[in-house]
């Protein structure tokens, strides 16, 4: 896995994460379930993550020291 290009966009950054969340929300199952394991909830994960995205949207969009977005 390589460093971002510095000519990322923040839009370009968000998408890419959002992306590798929700391939992570698809493919995330428990390996064997024991017989009393509870089912994973997908809908609950996905809100999760949906959660963390817009907690890092929020931080990107803060302005940083200079009165600019990071």
């Amino acid at each position: 896995m390589g460093i971002m290009p510095e000519s990322e966009s923040e839009d370009e950054i968000l998408e890419r994460i959002e992306i590798a969340l929700r391939k992570i929300a698809a493919l995330a199952k428990p390996a064997k379930p024991a017989a009393q394991a509870e089912p994973l909830d997908r809908e609950a994960l996905a809100h999760s993550l949906d959660a963390v995205i817009e907690h890092l949207r929020a931080g990107l969009e803060e302005p940083g020291p200079t009165g600019h977005t990071e």
